[in-house]
């Protein structure tokens, strides 16, 4: 036994001692110790805890020395307010969570429901690209007239004005306007038609994923 646990436990003795002679109508167990750290930071034990260590953190011992109830340090409104919005916090992740599995599940339901075969899945892929393709090639048909319109149109702008040092006249100015944004639109239908491409082979690679992971859980 290390001297400082001999030195408690003979504090504690000698107040069981002095408690007991005090007061001999009350048995041991009867008795209250109290442990706790005073402003100077020394361990100290009595049978009365001092008013200006009430609402500090203290300990409660038997008879023996044992500690039998802990009473902490009452928080601080701060501490209750940051206490109250991490609870909050943590309420509002757990609901997320649980929204995200049920709208996972619900996924996975429908494509286990849509689809029987790997090749099914590949086939409705493929039939939707094929269906955007086609667009494509429409919108890059429609860009190469309009293209060869550009041409004709500014062509014909230099040759007879430009050339000459001429102003383009409103009308002529005008349709090459107006094939200029016809043009810019038809990039941008091409763009957008080509990214739409790209998110339906990213999301074939999830789903089948997704679908190959449900069917082993399944097995």
């Amino acid at each position: 036994m290390n001297k400082k646990l001999q030195k408690i436990k003979k504090g504690i003795l000698q107040l069981l001692v002095t408690a007991a002679l005090c007061t001999p109508s009350l048995s041991y167990s009867a008795t209250k110790l109290y442990k706790w750290i005073d402003e100077n930071g020394e361990v100290r034990y009595s049978d009365q805890l001092p008013t200006q260590d009430v609402r500090k953190k203290h300990q409660m011992l038997n008879e023996h020395g044992v500690v039998v109830d802990t009473k902490d340090t009452p928080k601080t409104k701060e501490e209750r307010l940051a206490e109250e919005r991490e609870k909050k916090l943590l309420q509002a992740k757990l609901e997320e969570e649980k929204r995200q599995k049920a709208q996972q599940d619900k996924i996975d339901r429908v494509l286990l429901l849509t689809f029987s075969s790997e090749d099914e899945m590949k086939d409705v892929r493929d039939n939707r690209i094929e269906v955007i393709d086609s667009v494509i090639r429409l919108i890059k048909k429609s860009m190469l007239k309009t293209e060869e319109q550009i041409i004709i149109l500014e062509d014909q702008a230099d040759l007879k004005y430009v050339s000459k040092g001429q102003e383009i006249p409103g009308g002529l100015a005008q349709q090459i306007e107006h094939f200029n944004r016809k043009a810019a639109n038809r990039s941008e239908q091409l763009r957008l038609k080509e990214e739409e491409k790209r998110r339906i082979n990213l999301q074939f690679d999830s789903d089948l994923k997704r679908y190959r992971f449900l069917k082993e859980q399944e097995q």
